[in-house]
């Protein structure tokens, strides 16, 4: 263990001269309001549609309080106002539902459950959001002739000006013009080269590596990077996680208990060696949706990959903690998490009413129950696994019927051979005979001392009596139980697992019993409207339904209609999503949603041809991102010429040489015209500088310390199968230490990992399609005193020491390899700098002498580790 120092704050004062944190403007995602008005229609209309509306919407109102419109909330009824904006606490609404107010308890009979309370509560506190709409909407609100639903359109690059004749190049050059942008010049082959690691693989070059790239002059140099990033193993992990925060990946069941599912990563590993061997997208889109059907259709060694890939469906939320309890709220997260991943539509809200924007309809929603609701989805257990014995169900075998059918005999007959065997030793054994006899006289003699208390000369030769009987019936039960022990344990963990221990199984789903659902009034299960025949959407394809053969659930064909080359979404979709991920920003902002209330693309011409050129080349997605990453567009510089000046005005702030009206001057010169045209660089007239994600982060720190094992983990070590007792007062929570890249992190549904979720990592219970970017004073904490942080800079220092005898090429090391760059000058005297007044400060506190250097140059590379120019990319 390293020695601490007894006054960290005199070298946190240090370490601020080397490490200036550089503002960073995050560019605009969704609006709040947007935001707001989703979460209302998500969480808040359904309730108040399907528990008070009876009461107080329609022509029956009670108490003249309406609650089917934001201005009857606000009015109130014969107490006053419902609803105060802002405050929830005064809201009687709230006191309502909370069942606070005196006179007031709604609903009358039920209380409402604590997560709906609390949906309550955020949506009061957020000002009552009720998005705006007509009475009746108008024909244009509802229009099928929205952009999104067109086909997509053959369209041609405009002419070249000179400048590039790469295709995408054309299109931003064009829209540059009409605006009078001009972009800024080429970034320099190391910062694309740090860009283009990070973007394909998550971790930063090597010096080697680095130098082999700066020492390549050929033309297609960084064409043949490309190349090579695109075909490592970490390309998979980078991209793969991308497609898990889509999907909501997690490693927990998220119910009320959080169960564990040892399974899940099987559907995390498909998903990475997926995009590391380019399988068509459409292909990909197939499999999930309906790979358990695929896999009976050959060939064989498809089988398990397929069967794993409808995970997607299987990672569903649940809702209780019986099986299949609530499943209506299942299905509808299967749902919406298909509208939003492939076809980039918000479909929830269609389960009460119409869609309030786009021309979905309460008919398209049960239309796509259908398939969903014709499906066997898997239970994970739950802390009914442990009060009424529910075990695990619905894993589905990795091997064809034919192959497991026998297994799950011999599986069956041994439960039913234990079973036996157990009720023959509780009837015959003359153990628990005998327990039974004493258990009889332990009862008498008990009576006998109640009816001689108060003959005081029988008490104590009756209670003594009574304690060698309970002896006896203790040492008998005991036996009995040392005897019953092994067998209940094997049998509770065969009956558990809900699959024999030879049988592999993954979390997914297969068909089940068909059938065409009904229309739910207010999204009321137990409201049964007409019956709609499975479909895709109306307004996309037409009332028909589609040719479903007998006895199956459909989701093959909806899979097969997803993937036409004629379907207006599902390529527009994908390639949105792989422009985001390279530019940080979609063509269409709102990358799961292209419906009315989503944002209009940018470059639409741009985001057909991007289409079409995935549909033509076969639905490879490295075919795109070549595409993509050969651009000019994509090379260019993040920051103008004058950047280096507002570096050097930071540093000189946080040295005091400068006051508040020098950096005022520089800044303001600093505001180029093409910044006031367009400061979001909706039209890419440089590449934005972002932060990395968190994975990024933990990963470079991991990488450069060499600290990082890059071959994929086993499963996590969750406890034994028969030791899970956790409830919804006791969930599942656990933190498992691991040096693999971050992608393999066991993910929780209830408690998100401490160190994710700190640096924006998304929430497994809803589909994240554009990461938050915060900046608060907790993760500034964390860099300068995590003991992870301080492992790795500490592994960082020992590195540094053991390769370079003079302190100039230590720290020149220590900037290629956190930074893939070479110190300046003033940099190198200011580290050393910094380095001796470490030391000076640790030898004044008394450190032992052998752990000063190591100390020292520990701090210079905790400095160098959560420097801006660390966790930013260029």
């Amino acid at each position: 263990m390293l020695w601490q120092p007894k006054r960290p704050g005199a070298l946190l004062c240090l370490a601020s001269d080397l490490a200036v944190l550089l503002p960073i403007e995050a560019a605009q995602r969704v609006s709040p309001q947007t935001e707001r008005e989703d979460f209302f229609e998500a969480h808040i209309r359904p309730v108040l549609t399907g528990t008070c509306f009876k009461c107080h919407g329609g022509e029956q109102v009670n108490h003249e309080l309406r609650v089917d419109s934001r201005e009857a909330l606000l009015k109130g009824g014969e107490s006053g106002p419902a609803v105060v904006p802002g405050d929830p606490e005064r809201s009687l609404l709230i006191q309502a539902i909370r069942r606070t107010h005196a006179d007031i308890k709604m609903p009358p009979k039920t209380k409402l459950a604590d997560e709906v309370i609390g949906d309550f509560v955020t949506w009061v506190k957020d000002g009552a959001v009720w998005p705006k709409t007509t009475s009746a909407r108008s024909q244009s609100t509802r229009s099928t002739r929205h952009w999104a639903f067109e086909p997509v359109k053959e369209v041609q690059p405009p002419k070249s000006r000179g400048r590039s004749a790469h295709p995408i190049d054309r299109f931003i050059e064009a829209k540059r013009r009409e605006r009078g942008l001009k972009p800024l010049p080429l970034a320099d082959k190391r910062t694309l080269a740090r860009r283009v690691y990070f973007d394909l693989i998550g971790l930063p070059p090597t010096p080697d590596e680095l130098d082999a790239f700066l020492n390549d002059k050929s033309p297609d140099a960084y064409a043949k990077l490309v190349d090579r990033l695109l075909g490592s193993p970490r390309y998979g992990e980078r991209w793969g996680r991308h497609w898990m925060d889509v999907v909501r990946y997690a490693d927990t069941a998220g119910d009320n208990a959080d169960y564990p599912i040892p399974e899940a990563r099987l559907y995390r590993d498909y998903i990475i060696a997926t995009f590391n061997a380019d399988k068509p997208y459409d292909e990909f889109v197939r499999e999930q949706l309906a790979g358990d059907i695929l896999a009976k259709q050959g060939p064989r060694e498809k089988y398990a990959e397929r069967v794993i890939a409808t995970g997607l469906l299987a990672f569903s939320r649940r809702y209780a903690t019986a099986p299949f309890e609530l499943m209506h709220l299942t299905l509808e997260d299967s749902i919406e998490t298909t509208g939003r991943t492939f076809m980039g539509l918000t479909l929830r809200c269609a389960r009460c009413h119409d869609h309030k924007f786009d021309p979905v309809t309460k008919q398209d929603y049960y239309a796509l129950y259908g398939f969903f609701a014709s499906t066997q989805y898997p239970f994970a257990g739950s802390e009914e696994f442990e009060s009424k014995k529910f075990p695990r169900s619905g894993f589905v075998p990795l091997v064809p019927a034919e192959e497991a059918e026998l297994r799950l005999k011999t599986h069956q007959e041994k439960i039913a051979s234990l079973e036996a065997e157990l009720e023959k030793i509780e009837a015959e054994d003359p153990v628990a005979k005998h327990l039974g006899e004493l258990k009889q006289q332990v009862e008498t003699k008990s009576k006998q001392v109640q009816e001689a208390e108060q003959v005081q000369q029988n008490v104590e030769a009756l209670k003594t009596e009574l304690d060698s009987l309970k002896k006896r019936r203790d040492e008998a039960d005991g036996k009995l139980k040392e005897k019953l022990k092994p067998l209940r344990t094997e049998l509770s963990r065969l009956l558990r697992r809900g699959a024999p221990p030879d049988l592999p199984v993954a979390y997914a789903v297969c068909d089940g019993k068909p059938v065409d659902a009904c229309v739910q009034p207010r999204g009321e299960p137990d409201q049964q409207g007409p019956v709609v025949k499975r479909r895709p959407p109306a307004f996309l394809a037409g009332d028909a339904p589609l040719p479903i053969p007998e006895g199956a659930s459909g989701r093959l064909e909806f899979a097969q209609w997803l993937t036409r080359p004629d379907n207006p979404l599902t390529a527009r979709v994908m390639v949105n999503r792989i422009w985001q991920h390279h530019f940080g920003q979609g063509i269409v902002a709102t990358p799961s949603n292209f419906g009315l209330r989503g944002e209009a693309p940018t470059h639409p011409e741009l985001l057909d041809y991007l289409a079409a050129c995935f549909i033509e080349h076969g639905w490879s997605i490295k075919a795109l991102h070549r595409l993509i990453l050969t651009s000019k567009t994509y090379q260019l510089a993040s920051s103008p010429p004058v950047a280096a000046d507002v570096r050097r005005l930071n540093r000189q702030i946080s040295n005091h040489k400068s006051d508040f009206r020098d950096g005022q001057s520089l800044l303001t010169s600093a505001a180029t015209r093409e910044m006031e045209i367009d400061p979001a660089n909706k039209f890419y007239w440089r590449f934005d500088r972002r932060r990395l994600d968190a994975e990024a982060i933990r990963d470079a720190m991991l990488f450069v310390a060499g600290n990082l094992n890059l071959e994929p983990p086993a499963e996590h070590p969750f406890p034994k199968i028969e030791d899970w007792h956790w409830t919804q007062h006791n969930p599942f929570k656990a933190v498992y230490q691991s040096d693999r890249r971050s992608v393999y992190l066991m993910t929780q549904r209830i408690q998100r990992h401490p160190y994710l979720a700190l640096f924006d990592a998304p929430d497994a219970n809803t589909t994240t399609d554009v990461r938050s970017d915060s900046t608060v004073p907790l993760q500034a904490l964390y860099l300068m005193n995590n003991p992870f942080v301080q492992a790795q800079a500490t592994t960082v220092a020992r590195r540094l020491l053991a390769a370079r005898t003079d302190c100039t090429q230590r720290v020149r090391l220590a900037c290629r390899l956190a930074w893939s760059r070479e110190p300046s000058e003033r940099e190198t005297q200011r580290a050393l700098d910094f380095i001796r007044r470490y030391r000076g400060q640790l030898e004044q506190a008394g450190a032992p002498a052998e752990q000063i250097e190591t100390e020292a140059w520990t701090g210079y590379a905790r400095v160098v580790l959560t420097a801006n120019e660390f966790c930013y990319v260029d």
